[in-house]
């Protein structure tokens, strides 16, 4: 069949399979976009914000309990990941658990070695989504979950075609909504537009007919 089309067709054919990333391509990626990840989470929480997804859950309740933001995103995460553990796979699952320790680690590592005595929250929520939602991108393109919030995004998407980027903006106004009335509302206006400003990102670039290359 395919010695009568011509060769920008094949090339079309070709391109929709997608190239397979190499393990050293998986490895930088979902290295460089949990460094990402933990460079924005640490500009919101100098701000005294959040953003959405389960980072956003375990920054808010940190303000109120004698817990770090790591230690919460791992308590919180950790049962979803056993959850979908079967629906997703092993191999997802395992690489969004190593994700996830990575990012708790490196924003300590971060806060360490970054000193910010001043950030407004204006810079804070557009800057500091914008970064992480890049972050997101990241790992989401090599096949890895960013907390809990994403396993589930990923789910649904797979199971019912829903937009990746659409699905976790619909949980993160959810978890915002929240940070209005915990936070109050300035806060929970900067957060809103950091939510929004990190999921833009993936809402317009995680798009499978545009990006086929697979992990």
């Amino acid at each position: 069949m395919t010695e009568n089309l011509s060769p920008d067709s094949l090339d079309d054919i070709a391109d929709l399979r997608g190239v397979p990333h190499t393990a050293v391509e998986d490895f930088y990626g979902i290295f460089i976009g949990c460094v990402l990840i933990a460079l924005g989470l640490y500009l919101l929480r100098m701000a005294g914000l959040i953003t959405g997804g389960v980072a956003g859950i375990a920054l808010m309740v940190s303000y109120f309990v004698p817990l770090s933001a790591g230690q919460l995103f791992a308590i919180i995460n950790l049962p979803i990941f056993l959850a979908f553990w079967r629906m997703l796979g092993t191999a997802y699952i395992l690489r969004t658990i190593v994700a996830t320790i990575a990012i708790m680690v490196l924003v300590q590592v971060v806060a360490q070695q970054m000193m910010i005595s001043i950030i407004a929250p204006p810079m804070a929520s557009l800057v500091g989504g914008t970064v992480t939602g890049m972050g997101v991108l990241a790992v989401t393109r090599h096949a890895t979950g960013v907390g809990g919030s994403a396993v589930i995004a990923r789910w649904l998407s797979r199971l019912k075609g829903w937009n990746f980027g659409a699905i976790c903006m619909s949980i993160d106004a959810m978890i915002v909504a929240v940070a209005f009335m915990v936070l109050g509302p300035d806060r929970g206006i900067w957060s809103l537009v950091a939510a929004l400003s990190m999921n833009a990102v993936v809402l317009v670039w995680h798009r499978p007919d545009r990006y086929l290359a697979d992990s």
